[in-house]
């Protein structure tokens, strides 16, 4: 269900997003001289006809290689991605938004050196010729007409009302996760985006949410052994995000100390479960969905949680430092011959088990999720428990498990009546190494049989990626979001390349905020509960 809607200047449905932020700044009492932060001081401001200039003269305005972008916070996590940014070709940030005067600076001096040593112009004229539009205002980053592209990476109680803004501005938005902070905000991302906003060129807007895993090649390669069937159907994922870190960090002055650790305070995060569990929600999401890299995947039936605040009371936190959240998925039961393979139709899709009424069925699956900021193993991990085998996937790479049956195990398994059991045990009684069925030895079909034949042991299906999660993951999904604006702007299709889409978006973090409701009103709670659409 959508959020009620307050009146704004703009008349359009969903909030009035312009007056909605300065309104809840108002709102928050002792806390609202730094919920402001994000806001200039002044009703007008100065164009940015030098921005507009350098574009026009030095880089050639119009080239399509040039991707425009402005930057909306640039601290911890935007700081990152703007560094990240600097390191596509082509990538042009040309305005910052952020309310620390420092952060500005240093932001202005760091994107001028790293373009100036990129277009080979002397240092002494970077400051001259490479002007950076600065402001405290995100607004003046959505009006400036130059830019074409935004990154949202502010506290998250704010990416709705901003990337909402900045679509109707006409912009590309790279929004950091989780993609809003109501439910009721991430429904209206969804409804603007599919329903054909339109960029300030007239093209469909590319609106890319930081799920980076979509564009790892680790997960990738995990997506891929799923859908071949390497460990049979997925009946379980398991994942775990514990840190020896308590996320807060000392605040210049106590009336700024909830403002500069928002994550502790429900008033303007979703806690662990929007920092931390909507990465791995998402993952859940994309490997229980379509076989292959259909990377929308389903959106979870249900969730119960449970959570504390166990470690760090002393903060005055009152999101959890602790939760454990099950999720349940119903998943359509794909036919298998007897074999046990899946059966394909002539284009190469499952085909599904029906009931006597025609319907698909479905099996229940669950995501069990862990996340704890006590002394324990830090980083993130994911498990995903199949049929056949088993996958693990952590910072360190991957690996993958499958069980070798011996004959006294096949022997047990021919014990049947059905008839892949059947047909085990017709093999297993001819004794003989070469005897032949169905023109085929008895070894050959057991290979194909991956429920008689498999090898136990751990094995790296891919190499080792130190640090992929923050680095390499990141890049790739940076650099994919500066071609689908390019292809964008040139009219051409971009949407097989745009992975976590506004819908990827929206299904982890809805997932997440009704983990949070879950752990805080004790019971079960389910997507159609909240979601326009069933899952």
């Amino acid at each position: 269900m959508s959020e009620e809607n307050t009146s704004g200047d703009n008349g359009k449905s969903g909030v009035g997003r312009r007056n909605f932020i300065g309104s809840t700044a108002l709102g928050l009492g002792g806390a609202a001289s730094g919920i402001s932060f994000f806001f200039h001081k002044d009703k007008k401001h100065p164009d940015a006809s030098a921005v507009k200039e350098w574009n026009e003269t030095l880089f050639g305005g119009g080239e399509k290689d040039k991707v425009r972008t402005g930057h909306i916070g640039v601290g911890n996590r935007g700081g990152s991605l703007l560094r990240t940014a600097l390191q596509v070709p082509g990538s042009m940030p040309i305005a910052v938004c952020d309310k620390s005067a420092k952060k500005l600076s240093d932001n202005k001096k760091g994107i001028q050196e790293a373009i100036g040593k990129r277009e080979g112009i002397a240092e002494k004229e970077w400051a001259k010729k490479i002007k950076v539009d600065t402001s405290e205002d995100y607004r003046r980053v959505l009006d400036n007409k130059d830019v074409k592209a935004v990154f949202i990476a502010t506290p998250h109680y704010l990416h709705g009302p901003m990337a909402i803004d900045a679509v109707e501005a006409g912009k590309h938005v790279y929004c950091e996760k989780a993609m809003a902070f109501t439910i009721g905000e991430n429904q209206d991302i969804v409804d603007l985006v599919e329903g054909g906003a339109k960029s300030s060129a007239g093209n469909d807007i590319v609106f890319q949410v930081g799920h980076q895993r979509h564009y790892s090649p680790l997960y990738q390669k995990v997506a891929d052994m799923i859908a071949e069937d390497t460990i049979g159907e997925v009946a379980t994922i398991r994942a775990q995000w514990n840190q020896n870190d308590k996320i807060s960090r000392p605040a210049p002055s106590r009336a700024l100390e909830r403002i500069v650790n928002w994550r502790l305070y429900s008033e303007y995060s979703g806690g662990l479960t929007t920092e931390f569990a909507t990465h791995q929600i998402d993952v859940a999401n994309w490997f229980f969905g379509p076989a292959g890299n259909d990377h929308v995947g389903i959106a979870p039936h249900s969730v119960r949680g449970y959570g504390g605040v166990d470690w760090y009371y002393q903060d005055a936190r009152d999101t959890h430092d602790n939760v454990h959240l099950i999720f349940t998925y119903k998943v359509p039961v794909v036919q298998r011959d007897p074999f046990g393979r899946k059966k394909k139709d002539g284009s190469g899709k499952d085909v599904f088990e029906k009931d006597g009424q025609g319907n698909v069925r479905h099996r229940e699956v669950t995501f069990d999720y862990m996340c704890t900021m006590a002394n324990a193993h830090i980083g993130p991990s994911e498990m995903m428990l199949g049929r056949y085998g088993t996958i693990q996937v952590s910072l360190a790479g991957g690996e993958f498990w499958k069980e070798k049956k011996s004959r006294e195990d096949l022997n047990r398994i021919a014990e049947g009546t059905n008839p892949r059991r059947a047909l085990q045990k017709k093999i297993l009684k001819s004794g003989a190494t070469m005897a032949k069925l169905g023109g085929k030895d008895a070894d050959e079909v057991l290979k194909e049989n991956p429920l008689a034949h498999g090898e136990k042991h751990w094995s790296h299906f891919i190499e080792p990626i130190q640090g992929a999660y923050d680095k390499i993951e990141t890049l790739l999904a940076v650099e994919s979001f500066h071609k689908c604006v390019r292809l964008a702007e040139a009219g051409e299709p971009f949407k097989n390349e745009l992975r976590a889409n506004a819908r990827v978006g929206m299904n982890s973090a809805v997932a997440a905020l009704m983990a949070n409701i879950a752990m805080r009103e004790d019971r079960t709670v389910k997507w159609d509960e909240f979601s326009r659409e069933s899952s």
